[in-house]
């Protein structure tokens, strides 16, 4: 395989068991295809194409799928081990991302690739950025996270969250980097000892950015974190200081302006929430209601998408609602959850979480699901809201 190379994987039509809509298998080639995590910008030409991520050929790579032909094109020749993602960029027409502690750049159309900044050379570089390039809204910037190098011993297994709780408790030096596109030079604009993950640039404003305090939402005590680049003025966003909310899975709005999350209490009582803020701070709305998701998308506080639980085998496993649910607000309240799609996923890492998220026009939902054995993109349409079946706690998976 080479940078180039066109697939035509067989798609396949069916329709749902549950909803009645016709799901949109995208991709069904013998290893795991996963969009980007949900936060990250992905859509270009008007949604009709996006940048996945996809292990062909015993190697993971980028790939663009142009949804009016099916044609999927790969986007990068990489050799080794690792997980590639990073994020689009609308001003620049170009994808960025991280490989073996290098930033690249590459041209959706093109594919035409530079090296935008390279970590200390060695094995173990000191501080190493952990996954994500994520670029300011005007294409100048990119923004990341370092972390120190951490040694792995030989016959370490690497797998999902395998060091989460201990990064958490170790409270490691991490730095948020802003680092020049044009010419490569990086700055460390903020630092603080504690595990710092999960930046996010506004789409509207190219100073703006939030990122997170990681760690065991319960046990964090300030999740969501707001920064101007710039100035590198930093600030609590949605302050969970004045009650006893945990809260995580930030993502910015459509708009720019706003930050939609979701949570409930510490002790894990009582409703779930989902909220949505301005970035100062304002325009502050918070709905309960007593439904559990995993993940929540959307583009604005109209309609959220979530996906629910793990899909589970046995019925010995417990209760599992895996399915792709819709949630509308009213104004007052949000009603639902309707029941869109059966993704039946296993969340086994990340290539395997359905992350739902929105078509940047709102009509579809793009997800992951590893239903068949191997992860793959499938695209539903939402359609009318109403005519969709109710999810109710006797709905089994």
């Amino acid at each position: 395989m080479s940078k180039g190379q066109p697939f035509h994987d067989p798609q396949i039509r069916y329709t749902d068991p549950y909803s009645g809509r016709e799901i949109h298998q995208l991709t069904s080639y013998l290893g795991h295809s996963n969009h980007l995590y949900f936060t990250d910008p992905c859509w270009f030409d008007a949604g009709r194409s996006f940048v996945f991520s996809s292990d062909r050929d015993n190697q993971q790579n980028l790939f663009r799928y142009d949804l009016d032909t099916g044609l999927i094109t790969q986007m990068t020749d990489l050799h080794g081990w690792g997980k590639v993602g990073g994020c689009y960029c609308a001003a620049n027409r170009c994808h960025y991302y991280w490989w073996q502690h290098v930033l690249y750049e590459v041209h959706v159309d093109t594919l035409a690739e530079r090296v935008i900044y390279e970590a200390p050379p060695g094995k173990y570089p000191p501080m190493i950025p952990p996954g994500r390039a994520n670029p300011t809204a005007d294409g100048k910037y990119i923004v990341n996270m370092l972390l120190p190098t951490q040694e792995e011993e030989e016959g370490t297994l690497n797998y999902g969250y395998r060091r989460f709780n201990e990064l958490f408790e170790a409270k490691p030096l991490t730095q948020l980097a802003r680092i020049d596109i044009a010419t490569g030079k990086m700055e460390v604009i903020y630092e603080d000892r504690c595990y710092m993950r999960h930046e996010n640039t506004s789409t509207k404003h190219p100073e703006l950015m939030t990122f997170c305090h990681e760690g065991p939402w319960n046990r964090v005590e300030q999740r969501i974190w707001g920064v101007n680049i710039l100035t590198g003025e930093v600030w609590k966003v949605r302050d969970q200081s004045v009650d006893d909310m945990q809260i995580g899975h930030e993502y910015w709005f459509a708009d720019g302006e706003h930050i939609g999350y979701h949570g409930r209490s510490r002790s894990g009582q009582g409703d779930h929430v989902f909220g949505w803020i301005r970035w100062d701070n304002g325009d502050h709305h918070e709905a309960h209601f007593p439904f559990h998701s995993t993940h929540f998308h959307s583009l604005d506080e109209a309609m959220i998408v979530g996906d629910g639980t793990p899909g589970t085998v046995f019925s010995t496993q417990g209760h599992a609602q895996p399915f792709i649910q819709l949630f509308r607000w009213d104004g007052e309240r949000y009603a639902g959850p309707k029941l869109l799609a059966y993704h039946r996923s296993t969340f086994n890492d990340q290539h395997a979480h359905p992350h739902p998220r929105f078509t940047p026009d709102g009509t579809h939902i793009l997800y992951t699901s590893d239903l068949t054995g191997y992860s793959n993109l499938y695209r539903v349409e939402i359609g009318d809201f109403d005519d969709l079946p109710n999810l109710t706690p006797e709905t089994r998976g």
